[in-house]
């Protein structure tokens, strides 16, 4: 029997493509099925160098989608609790790249939230 492929989507094309695509490809129980970046640009170019079917420019696109499993966020800290946060209200398990947050506060809030989700978040 086999098991899913954990279908990701990446946030995020700076550190998201140096370091996050490449390791979910070289995994064989991951999937990159988007990519997302505030610049049409670079999203476009990500998709194309890495054979991600779907590029965007707005991270909520990501988390409407069914074939999303999970989000990889690796976009400037300023963005991450929102983004975070739409994530686990969208049903997705999250992967945030560090530093967490822009301040305490922020970070209990989302810890507090992705806890009672009960996704996967790290």
């Amino acid at each position: 029997m086999s098991i899913p492929k954990l279908r990701v989507a990446v946030v995020g094309t700076g550190f998201g493509t140096t370091v996050h695509i490449p390791a979910y490809q070289s995994c064989d129980a991951t999937e990159v099925v988007a990519v997302c970046s505030a610049t049409e640009r670079r999203a476009k170019d990500a998709a194309a160098r890495f054979g991600i079917p779907v590029w965007t420019t707005d991270y909520r696109t990501l988390l409407g989608r069914d074939d999303v499993d999970a989000v990889s966020i690796s976009s400037p800290p300023f963005t991450h609790h929102a983004m975070s946060l739409a994530a686990f209200a969208a049903g997705k398990h999250v992967l945030l790249e560090k530093p967490m947050a822009v301040n305490t506060t922020e970070c209990r809030e989302m810890l507090d939230i992705a806890t009672r989700s009960g996704l996967r978040h790290m």
